[in-house]
């Protein structure tokens, strides 16, 4: 009787195994790309390689990792999933996609249904850094992370990790997205990514990377225009979650300063009197002079950084009315904390613009790097 009681025991654990699949045996989708073309969404899943993954003493793989794509084409988001599924042979797991990457066309016509289509599908987190292109999404997918590191590790997965060293566009998440989407008032920057290969070689051969190259403004669902990064250099130097940006002041035909721009902190200035509204931006930012080409005094860089930094914040501002944008989120501001006025001005149509003249800019005491900065005048420790 005992041993028989030990038999039902040890076949009922193994029962509980029967249905564990090995990890191994899975298809893990790292991306997803959505377009649509010729009236039918052309889906793309980007799927993780373990050999792109393996663990050696380096953390990288000795050779460059093929990229195994899966496409599918169908009248919905999950009827072109479906064909993927029929050819993959093995089930997909979502638990490690974080890139979504929508065509100009998704943007332009069917952002708001692809957005439903994802946020409905349970098994898809909504976690992942949503992009906007207008190239095909598998170019996107086939760049590669230099020095054969995974692709996991590229910019547009974990784009927080470069703002330190290169600010861009603020990253968007897909939950972010779908918050915001609703919301009328609101503003919302897609960055948008292209390839490159100018800039990366492997010996002489050129390497395809991907690289930022502006932001779609969306008011709600409607995409209002494209903007470059050099449309937006203003809005990438002051909005609150830059870290670091780069910028050259120039003076006389031989003066070039080169100044990192540090932790900008942007706030909004909205006010009402009997004149009506007013609305301005006051930034503090903080600064360090690393190289210059001849000696300048700190007053004198630090009056030009000023003027520099107003005239970008204004020159982006005017861009992204031009397209009716609101980079700034001056009417998602008063839609939030003056209701009332924002009503009137809605009614209206007459929203306040922002003039030049209220930008205000404090810079913190300039800073130089000496052993880099050889150039600049001592007084730049100084100047206020």
């Amino acid at each position: 009787m005992r041993n028989f009681i030990y038999i039902i025991w040890i076949f009922s654990v193994l029962t509980g195994c029967a249905k564990i699949h090995e990890i191994q045996f899975q298809a893990y989708a790292v991306g997803i790309g959505i377009d649509y073309q010729n009236d039918e969404y052309h889906v793309v899943l980007q799927f993780l390689d373990f050999s792109n993954v393996a663990k050696t003493e380096q953390g990288k793989s000795d050779q460059p990792s093929p990229v195994w794509l899966g496409e599918g084409r169908g009248k919905t988001v999950e009827d072109a999933i479906i064909k993927i599924y029929h050819g993959i042979q093995i089930p997909v797991n979502y638990d490690q996609l974080s890139v979504f990457i929508f065509g100009k066309s998704v943007l332009e016509n069917r952002l708001k249904k692809t957005v439903e289509a994802l946020d409905t599908n349970f098994n898809i987190r909504l976690t992942g850094w949503v992009y906007g292109t207008e190239e095909p999404v598998e170019k996107i997918f086939t760049t590669k992370v230099p020095f054969n590191y995974a692709y996991t590790n590229a910019r547009i997965v974990q784009p927080q990790y470069m703002q330190q060293q290169d600010s861009s566009i603020p990253a968007l998440s897909l939950q972010g997205l779908v918050y915001q989407l609703h919301e009328k008032s609101k503003t919302i920057l897609v960055p948008s990514i292209s390839t490159e290969v100018e800039i990366m070689t492997m010996d002489q051969d050129k390497l395809p990377v991907t690289v930022f190259n502006g932001a779609y403004l969306m008011k709600g669902e409607k995409l209002k225009g494209h903007l470059t990064e050099e449309d937006l250099a203003g809005f990438i130097r002051v909005n609150n979650k830059s870290i670091r940006s780069p910028v050259i002041v120039r003076g006389g035909k031989e003066e070039i300063v080169q100044i990192e721009l540090l932790n900008p902190k942007m706030k909004r200035m909205v006010n009402k009197d009997q004149n009506g509204m007013q609305i301005g931006l006051e930034i503090k930012i903080s600064a360090i002079v690393r190289e210059s080409s001849k000696e300048i005094l700190a007053p004198t860089i630090k009056r030009k950084l000023k003027e520099q930094i107003r005239k970008e914040v204004y020159d982006a501002y005017l861009k992204s009315q031009k397209v009716g944008g609101d980079i700034y989120q001056f009417e998602d501001y008063m839609y939030r904390f003056m209701h009332d006025d924002w009503k009137s001005l809605q009614t209206s149509g007459k929203f306040p613009t922002l003039n030049k003249k209220d930008i205000h800019v404090e810079i913190a005491p300039l800073k130089s790097i000496n052993r880099i900065n050889a150039g600049v005048d001592t007084l730049l420790n100084n100047g206020k």
